[in-house]
């Protein structure tokens, strides 16, 4: 059977931190310096991937812009109004999208993994052989995190196209059915968010199927559900005020990538100004994550390892111990 919280040097297991913010501080002390290379590693790789799928989608998107640039100028030399046909940008941009979250869950995954293996080991562990731990789990872990995304926005994506068709078919009900929407589906993501907010970390330090995540972090939170959602709440704050920071910050860098864009397509208006749009957030992304999700992984797995001391559950000892030794047997 696995060790005992009792013997944390016979399995390399941390004692189950306290999940209060005290706790959490003086964890993420101890363990900010590999965490944030970690993250510093994960957001590089991300922003080159990334950036390389941003570019793919301008080369697909350039007959487009060019067609869009002609009908304009034919337009100004007849002296008519031109509304340009957007969807092939649209479609493109729909493709784009879907990519760049499938690199996000991956991305988050492995770093989730990561930050949770670092939080967890009581000697130190070089961030290489963090890095290499949580590759090998990558898949598990980036399917937790789509598997989660879809949970949580296919209930927001079913409200935005019902608000929609309401406003089509019933106009003068919209407003109403608007808010009656709001009031049924904000809750309901907002309990999905909270009740799987532990899944990547089950998934990291127990070895979880994406199923048995999902369970496992539903059960865990549903033992301690305000504690929970105050922690998801202010860690959710700390992400979007920083995010909202940086992008303000970030908005002179849309005038550069006008410029950039107007050079390289030869003055290319449409696609300028579709750079000139991204640019902000294309930046204030990375940073964001680089200056938080340290930080709100630590906190995560902090809260899922007590939650799993508490309910006897799981200590992801042997995700730990399977790596360091094939030979290894619990005690």
């Amino acid at each position: 059977m696995t060790a005992t919280t009792g013997e944390p040097a016979d399995s390399g297991e941390a004692p189950p931190p306290d999940p209060g913010a005290p706790g959490v501080l003086r964890t993420f002390a101890q363990r900010c310096g590999p965490a944030y290379r970690l993250t510093l590693r994960g957001t590089a790789w991300a922003t080159l991937a990334g950036t390389g799928v941003l570019l793919l989608a301008f080369a697909a998107a350039w007959p487009a812009f060019v067609e869009m640039q002609r009908g304009a100028e034919l337009a100004r030399r007849q002296e008519d109004s031109y509304v340009p046909d957007t969807e092939v940008l649209l479609l493109v941009a729909a493709g784009a999208l879907l990519v760049l979250l499938g690199l996000a869950a991956f991305a988050f995954g492995v770093l989730h993994t990561a930050h949770s293996l670092a939080v967890t080991h009581v000697q130190p562990v070089e961030v290489g052989e963090l890095w290499r731990r949580a590759r090998r789990q990558a898949g598990r872990a980036a399917a937790v995190q789509a598997c989660r995304g879809v949970l949580l926005g296919g209930p927001a994506l079913t409200g935005v196209l019902l608000w929609s068709l309401a406003d089509v078919a019933l106009p003068a009900a919209e407003p109403v059915l608007g808010y009656v929407l709001l009031a049924l589906l904000v809750p309901a993501v907002v309990a999905l968010r909270v009740g799987f907010a532990l899944a990547p970390a089950a998934a990291a330090l127990d070895g979880l199927g994406t199923t048995a995540a999902l369970h496992r972090s539903w059960t865990l939170v549903r033992g301690a559900w305000w504690r929970t959602t105050v922690c998801v709440t202010a860690l959710a704050a700390l992400t979007v005020g920083a995010y909202v920071a940086l992008r303000y910050t970030m908005e002179p860098a849309d005038g550069a990538a006008h410029a950039l864009a107007m050079s390289v397509s030869s003055g290319n208006t449409y696609l300028a100004f579709t750079a000139a749009q991204l640019a902000p957030s294309a930046v204030a992304l990375p940073l964001c994550a680089l200056l938080t999700l340290p930080f709100t992984h630590t906190a995560l797995t902090t809260l899922y390892v007590r939650r799993c001391a508490e309910q006897g559950l799981g200590d992801g000892a042997g995700i730990r111990d399977s790596s360091q030794s094939p030979n290894h047997s619990s005690s």
